[in-house]
């Protein structure tokens, strides 16, 4: 990753992600670290590129919260407004992967518009199997801290099941099986 000539010495990300190989990603991961200045400039990038620099700043975000989950706890709101109005689903998926893998969601200030979010997505059959799929672990996720989601929840889950593809209703029926019984 090719540093560009500004005084902070930050990876020029958008010429360094080229390409989409595993390889490219690992090398802007360790361009990132630990330094919250650069994973605020992949942010960025994320919400302000197009196509596919975005996807790729997205995975890099995603493989960087993996070894250093705290990185995006200051911007976690921030992430669930933009992912909102996200238009490359790569990007979604990326972010609510990284959310749902990495946050503690009681250090979410607002639940409420992420499990909005989540239920409208995981009820869309427009959206990717991929995205569904996380919204359901972090629907399960708020159920343990939100009990009386979980009526709501199951109910939703039952109602996807017919129309979903295989993938998608073998994760359903998992998440059911471990649902408390209303």
């Amino acid at each position: 990753m090719k540093k560009n000539a500004t005084k902070n010495n930050m990876p020029d990300f958008e010429t360094g992600l080229y390409d989409s190989g595993r390889n490219t990603a690992d090398m802007a991961v360790e361009a990132v670290g630990n330094d919250p200045e650069r994973f605020a400039h992949l942010l960025n990038i994320c919400f302000t590129s197009s196509y596919p620099l975005n996807m790729r700043a997205a995975r890099v975000i995603e493989l960087s919260c993996e070894k250093n989950p705290t990185l995006i706890l200051p911007h976690l709101n921030e992430v669930i407004d933009k992912m909102a109005s996200a238009g490359t689903g790569g990007v979604k998926r990326g972010f609510l992967k990284t959310i749902a893998n990495a946050v503690d969601f009681r250090l979410v200030k607002d639940n409420g518009m992420l499990l909005q979010l989540s239920f409208d997505w995981l009820a869309s059959t427009k959206e990717s199997v991929s995205v569904r799929y996380y919204c359901i672990t972090i629907i399960e996720k708020m159920c343990r801290y939100e009990p009386d989601l979980v009526p709501e929840f199951r109910s939703l889950l039952e109602f996807c099941l017919p129309e979903s593809s295989p993938g998608f209703q073998n994760k359903a029926l998992k998440t059911l099986k471990r649902l408390p019984k209303s």
